[in-house]
């Protein structure tokens, strides 16, 4: 093994090695990253009631649909290019990060102001809820801040610099709490969003100073000379990866929307808000596996390793399905009792949560196995045979179930759709021939 990672590896280190550092660490991250959003959201819904926690979380959707799309997959980009070059390109690999810090500055001034501009708009004629225009308004500067958070975060991941992610998500965690919440204290809804845009800018300072940390150990500088010889990297794999996020996030709000323009739609997206807060909690760890998995699996293919390739792949897929289905059979056992820490009016949302609890094996599984077609470049058939497929059968089946059943059709349209996506997932991994039990590196 010949790849050598400043700071968090050393010369010679073995797989599993680097996976349970990478782990390790990624969970001291996400302890205090989503632990703090988790804790933050308990609050908050404590504070403010059922109904306006509902708008809480409207807008929090419409925050992180517009940034995900703003972003235009240069997290996930980064990630897969600077851990398949950063071994034996450096000069490319710092082309790669001025690319990616160029496009996240300018797409994200451009969805911050348009969301300044249509929030009166999006409150009154799409939220029917023109009061919060002003809450919209407010938390726009999340949007700027958290694109560029999101290519910096899938830098470090791509350079395993996941020691100082930690101690950065450590002191950010602890303080989006506190913001959050004393926001909502003093101001309520509107204190509360202005806590995220505090927070969102803390982990900027604290992303941008770790990842020149990291950079400088392995001798990766970002320069801005010589962007144009990348242009295949944006036309082949970030453009489509940004069109799926183009369909996914989008489509995740407008079922959101779906709900809140029911009667009563504030209030069952409360219950609906808390059950995906719980979601989150079962995922998380097998989040962690996927990003680490992601990063080692395109150094070995950098790296021409075929056999260290296989291994990350099945030990991730493993490892993630095991640990999700043991995080959902506790949640669904233990649900009224979580559900009682927003609240005593959120207990309603029992069956919301055994239903996306239903959701997370076939979500993990999926996005797993899809890292063999992410790996080989294979985006443009992801984009159309994965995730539009997927996001248009969410919209559907949101579309035809919330009148009916409100949360709970939600949560249904939710987890048939990730049933579906993990089924094509498998067929297209088996088509194309990109089988990791086979000899496959020099043919994809």
């Amino acid at each position: 093994m010949s790849a050598t990672v400043a700071g968090d590896s050393a010369p010679g280190i073995g797989l599993r090695a680097r996976f349970r550092h990478g782990i390790t660490w990624n969970v001291v991250n996400a302890v205090f990253t989503q632990g703090s959003v988790f804790l933050s959201n308990v609050l908050v819904a404590n504070l403010l009631g059922r109904e306006i926690f509902g708008e809480y979380g409207m807008i929090q959707s419409t925050l992180i649909t517009l940034s995900s799309v703003a972003q235009v997959a240069t997290g996930v980009t980064a990630t897969k290019y600077l851990a398949e070059f950063r071994s034996t390109d450096k000069e490319k690999t710092g082309r790669i990060l001025g690319l990616c810090s160029t496009v996240t500055f300018l797409t994200g001034c451009v969805a911050t102001l348009l969301l300044l501009a249509g929030a009166p708009w999006l409150a009154s004629h799409t939220l029917r809820a023109p009061h919060l225009a002003r809450g919209i308004m407010i938390s726009a500067g999340f949007v700027m801040f958290s694109v560029i958070n999101g290519y910096q975060a899938g830098a470090l991941a791509g350079l395993e610099g996941y020691r100082v992610l930690a101690r950065a998500g450590v002191f950010q965690g602890v303080l989006h709490l506190l913001v959050v919440a004393l926001g909502a204290w003093f101001r309520g809804l509107e204190g509360a969003l202005a806590g995220l845009v505090a927070s969102s800018v803390a982990r900027w300072i604290l992303y941008h100073r770790a990842l020149r940390t990291v950079g400088q150990e392995q001798g990766i500088f970002l320069t801005y000379k010589g962007l144009w010889r990348e242009r295949r990297i944006i036309l082949g794999f970030a453009v489509p990866a940004a069109l799926s996020g183009l369909t996914s996030m989008p489509a995740l709000w407008l079922a959101n929307a779906f709900l809140v323009r029911q009667e009563g739609g504030f209030s069952q997206m409360g219950l609906y808000s808390a059950a995906v807060t719980l979601r989150a909690l079962v995922l998380f760890l097998p989040g962690l596996f996927n990003n680490v998995g992601m990063s080692l699996l395109n150094n070995e293919k950098g790296l021409g390793n075929e056999t260290g390739y296989r291994k990350i792949f099945w030990f991730n897929l493993a490892a993630t399905s095991g640990i999700a289905a043991a995080g959902a059979a506790i949640v669904s056992v233990t649900g009224p009792w979580l559900l009682k820490g927003f609240g005593k009016e959120f207990a309603a949302g029992s069956g919301v949560l055994l239903i996306l609890m239903l959701s997370t094996l076939p979500e993990i599984v999926a996005v797993a196995s899809a890292q063999i077609v992410q790996s080989r470049e294979k985006l443009w058939l992801s984009l159309f045979l994965i995730a539009i497929p997927r996001d248009l059968s969410m919209v559907a089946l949101a579309y035809y179930l919330t009148p009916l059943y409100g949360a709970a059709g939600l949560a249904w349209a939710y987890t048939i759709s990730w049933t579906l996506t993990m089924v094509i997932v498998f067929l297209l991994v088996r088509s194309l021939g990109l089988d990791p039990r086979g000899d496959d590196m020099r043919t994809a």
